[in-house]
């Protein structure tokens, strides 16, 4: 394009004053800020900040740099924000005259894309290739994060640069502030006091929420108009994926890891200011579910699903990532738990997500959520829970054998008359084991028991005399039924460990 047409088009938006010692119109492809190391080249329109809100504009004409024109950034300009919107406007509005929007949308779009399965770290080296400079992950307080300069780009010369000309505290000045509204949708740039060259910071938000900047210092190549169209756009893609691989907290992690808070820090005396201060409701009534992915799911992804597929059936759930295991606390009462509803509606989460859950038992005092957790770990090791919803409170029984040092020792407990019942069916080829199994089950039951059994109320009478008479056992007493059904959960657990009794080994005596 002309610099002549440029100047035009410039001056439909600021005050320009052409040198008119400058009678040549050369084409312009580029607009740069002047550098001190850079020497200066045909087809460039370079920029340089000067006294009252003034910017130069010069063009290398025959090996000379050349004055062209002034432009005022405009009368008023009393901050340090506004003046440096006015400077990246005008660097902005150069570079709209020089390239097409479908070119950069192009470039913004791939990036978009690729950015969608890859790393936070392959990301942000794709920004840097695009800007041509290193690039710098600020977070609100001010300061640098660990993986803002691990690009093979400059990186020392990076965290140098941000770290020696106090960025951080200029952001806490000038930044995401009730006063500066405006920081979250336009770029500003910060040069002369704070760096050699000016940088770019753009502010990375998720969902309208700031989460802290994006910043560009020119230490390769002088800022320019295209690194000026697209860091914004950068900005946002950044954004998206600081918060796809949890490197950079949002209010929404953050709420999530109070549950982290809980399992972490035993004692609940600041509990209750810490949740009001992310402003959720400390539960009073809950339970924690350990989330195992049954697919190729890493925790992070499974954390996502089931915060999009829990939400809307809770009142509050808290979903995190604790020693790489996804975890979740549901507030819900007593009456709820216990609820039909209840465990379709995990079934139906737990189908949806493609994973497990384990489900401690209720409770009341958040200062037991990590004894829960524990709980739902032990759970989670026993070869005897079966299926994609488990309730740690099924498997009472089996998590209290598990404890027990000896193995070995288990089968002494079986009650004498299941011994026996067994011994007489494999003798006899009769079916008491499982009769006695199916009426205990039935909470002894006759009707219940006789109908899921498939037999005749007579018939299921017959038998229970039958195995009184074998073992002496009262079936009516209470206490003996549940000596008998005890004896058929140890009976369970020991097939499931594939525990097999040997008369020649000895009963331990001691520990």
């Amino acid at each position: 394009m002309k610099l002549n047409a440029i100047l035009r088009q410039l001056a439909m938006t600021f005050d320009v004053t052409k040198q008119s010692s400058f009678t040549h119109n050369p084409e312009v492809t580029e607009v740069q800020f002047v550098s001190a190391t850079e020497a200066v080249a045909t087809h460039r329109l370079y920029l340089q900040s000067a006294a009252s809100q003034t910017v130069q504009l010069s063009y290398d004409w025959r090996g000379h740099r050349q004055i062209v024109g002034t432009v005022s950034l405009g009368a008023g300009l009393t901050t340090v924000i506004a003046a440096q919107n006015q400077l990246l406007k005008l660097l902005v509005t150069l570079g709209q005259s020089l390239h097409h929007d479908i070119e950069l949308q192009n470039i913004i779009n791939q990036f978009a894309i690729n950015a969608i399965t890859a790393d936070f770290d392959t990301t942000l080296a794709q920004a840097v290739r695009l800007l041509g400079n290193p690039l710098a992950i600020i977070d609100l307080n001010g300061e640098i994060l660990s993986r803002s300069h691990t690009t093979q780009l400059n990186g020392p010369s990076i965290h140098a640069a941000v770290e020696t000309n106090r960025v951080g505290r200029w952001l806490l000045d000038h930044g995401f502030a009730a006063d500066t509204p405006d920081f979250l949708t336009q770029v500003y740039v910060a040069e002369d006091r704070l760096s050699a060259g000016p940088m770019l910071i753009t502010p990375l938000a998720n969902k309208a929420e700031p989460i802290g900047y994006l910043v560009m210092p020119a230490l390769n190549t002088p800022l320019n108009d295209r690194q000026a169209l697209l860091i914004n756009s950068i900005g946002q893609v950044i954004a998206g994926s600081l918060v796809k691989n949890q490197i950079m907290p949002t209010a929404e992690s953050q709420r999530d890891r109070l549950l982290n808070l809980l399992l972490t820090e035993r004692q609940g005396g600041t509990f209750a200011d810490q949740f009001a201060e992310q402003h959720v409701k400390l539960p009073t009534a809950m339970v924690l579910v350990r989330c195992e992915p049954l697919a190729d799911q890493a925790p992070m992804i499974l954390q996502q699903r089931l915060q999009y597929l829990m939400l809307p059936h809770f009142k509050q759930v808290l979903v995190s990532i604790y020693h790489q295991q996804c975890v979740a606390l549901i507030s819900i009462s007593l009456a709820a738990y216990n609820q039909p509803d209840f465990i379709t509606t995990l079934q139906t989460i737990a189908q949806r997500a493609d994973c497990r859950l384990i489900v401690s038992q209720h409770y009341v005092n958040p200062e037991d959520t990590y004894a829960a957790y524990v709980v739902c770990q032990r759970t989670a090791q026993l070869k005897t829970s079966r299926g994609r919803v488990v309730f740690c409170e099924d498997q009472f029984y089996d998590l209290a054998l598990a404890r027990v040092n000896h193995v070995e020792i288990l089968p002494f407990f079986i009650n004498p008359a299941l011994r026996l019942l067994l011994d007489y069916d494999r003798q006899n080829h009769t079916e008491l084991v499982p009769t006695l199994d199916a009426y205990l089950q039935a909470t002894c039951q006759l009707t219940r028991t006789a109908k899921q059994l498939y037999v005749h109320p007579n018939t299921l009478r017959n038998r229970l005399q039958h195995i009184t008479k074998l073992t002496g056992c009262d079936l009516r007493d209470a206490e003996t039924c549940f000596k008998l059904a005890a004896s058929f959960k140890l009976q369970h657990f020991l097939v499931q460990h594939q525990y097999r009794y040997r008369a020649d080994v000895p009963i331990p005596t001691q520990d």
